[in-house]
């Protein structure tokens, strides 16, 4: 089975949607210009019709029981034969009295309706031709009253003839109206499809390395499009940097642990091998290992795509805690209305799993989550009843570019995959002390 396959191009579907609307559009209009002119020109040749009607009658005498039309009408045309305009007198049992001199030679069927006395009657008789007829009653000198039906008929050539030079004008001016629409729309195609060709150009400069972001004016209606692919790369291209990071951060990390762990085997072969000094270099790598393992697989492309609701986060992570800290639990209260979080669950389980464990770990017992929202950005703040965190600790844990290995014991390799995860959605950690418990307050700000 064969399969008509159209192309997917904005410049194709627009063209072939205005050719098959502006037709059809152009055709409704037609028609309905055709009829008000029609109605109008019916309309003109009734007046016409009545006034020489009552020509027909003005100019009549009634005497003796006979009708006397005068050989010489005000309008000329019924004197000339092959004019078109018919005059016709008749009685009411239809029997013809009069008929005008432009009448001679035609063939004119007498009328199948009639009007009422005292009316006028206008239509198409059978053979084409327009009538009006007025009955009237005539009271003569014996006063008798006679009916008289006047009747003026008249060929429809001048009617067709001014109605097909209408329609002539009427469809050339469409027709012409039609090609500048449709060169005016190609225009404005180009015209509006302008920004994404401009953006397919960007793109290509991307690809071949001459920019690195998409950074031309575009139109509202395109700017949120920039604006995600823009992130979308700056979060593959943070990706990228951060495993390039990891690998030389681990790479490095390891030397120590391994340069310990060789001196030990090759100092002296006959000697009995430092057990616990292995088991701690071994930990030591593992801790490592799992460290920039955290850091490479955070912050994910996905964060884009997500929408992860904060409280059922928090609230799952303290259940877990409670079971982790039977001894030291005492309360875990989340606080404030549920937002979400645009980002991968699993990142704002390991920054909130972090600050909560903390909390529970070097704190009396008492975990508080505040979450916040504001116009521009989302804070979740961790507060715990322990002694607070130093200040010159705090400075140490926030600032950018600080090694895990290097940040002072208690905060260890937690905080610097946190900071990491937190870093690569735009956001920032703010150290304080907590006015309603007394402890460390965490606070995490988040763009929204």
């Amino acid at each position: 089975m064969l399969r008509l396959r159209i192309p997917y191009s904005l410049n194709a579907r627009l063209g072939l949607a205005s050719c098959l609307l502006l037709p059809l559009i152009i055709g409704l209009t037609a028609l309905i210009l055709d009829q008000a002119y029609s109605r109008s020109l019916e309309q003109t040749v009734r007046e016409r019709l009545e006034l020489q009607t009552y020509v027909l009658l003005g100019a009549a005498e009634a005497g003796g029981g006979v009708l006397w039309m005068p050989p010489s009408l005000q309008e000329p045309r019924f004197s000339q034969p092959g004019s078109g305009l018919f005059g016709l007198v008749s009685d009411a049992d239809g029997k013809l009295l009069w008929r005008s001199e432009s009448s001679l030679g035609a063939e004119l069927q007498p009328l199948q309706s009639k009007p009422e006395p005292g009316q006028a009657l206008f239509g198409v008789d059978d053979m084409g031709l327009f009538f009006y007829s007025y009955r009237v009653l005539w009271e003569i000198e014996s006063g008798q009253v006679t009916e008289f039906v006047f009747s003026t008929l008249e060929r429809p050539d001048r009617f067709r003839a001014a109605l097909r030079e209408f329609r002539f004008h009427l469809w050339s001016g469409l027709a012409l109206l039609g090609l500048l629409l449709l060169a005016a729309q190609a225009l404005l195609m180009r015209w509006g499809l302008q920004p994404l060709q401009q953006m397919a150009q960007d793109i290509k400069s991307m690809e071949t390395g001459d920019q690195n972001q998409l950074e031309g004016r575009y139109p509202q209606e395109v700017q949120p499009l920039t604006h995600n692919l823009n992130l979308l790369l700056e979060t593959e291209r943070g990706r990228r940097q951060r495993y390039r990071n990891t690998l030389a951060d681990l790479a490095h990390s390891l030397k120590t642990p391994l340069a310990v762990m060789r001196n030990e085997v090759e100092t002296d072969r006959s000697a009995p091998t430092n057990t616990e000094l292995l088991q701690q270099q071994v930990d030591r790598m593992e801790q490592i290992i799992n460290h920039q393992l955290g850091r490479a697989g955070s912050a994910s492309a996905q964060k884009l795509l997500q929408r992860t609701q904060v409280r059922p986060v928090a609230e799952r992570i303290g259940l877990v805690m409670a079971k982790v800290y039977p001894d030291n639990y005492r309360s875990f209260e989340v606080i404030g209305e549920d937002e979400s979080f645009t980002g991968d669950e699993r990142d704002l389980m390991e920054m909130l799993g972090n600050l909560i464990d903390n909390g529970f770990k070097y704190g009396a017992g008492r975990v508080q989550v505040q979450i916040e929202t504001g116009a521009q950005q989302l804070l979740i703040r961790i507060e715990d009843d322990g002694p607070g965190v130093a200040d010159e600790l705090g400075e140490l844990i926030i600032q950018r570019g600080t090694r895990a290995d290097s940040i002072a014991p208690g905060q260890g390799i937690g905080l610097s995959v946190l900071r990491d995860i937190l870093s690569s959605y735009g956001g920032t950690l703010t150290l304080g002390r907590s006015e309603s418990l007394g402890g460390a307050s965490f606070c995490l700000q988040l763009p929204r």
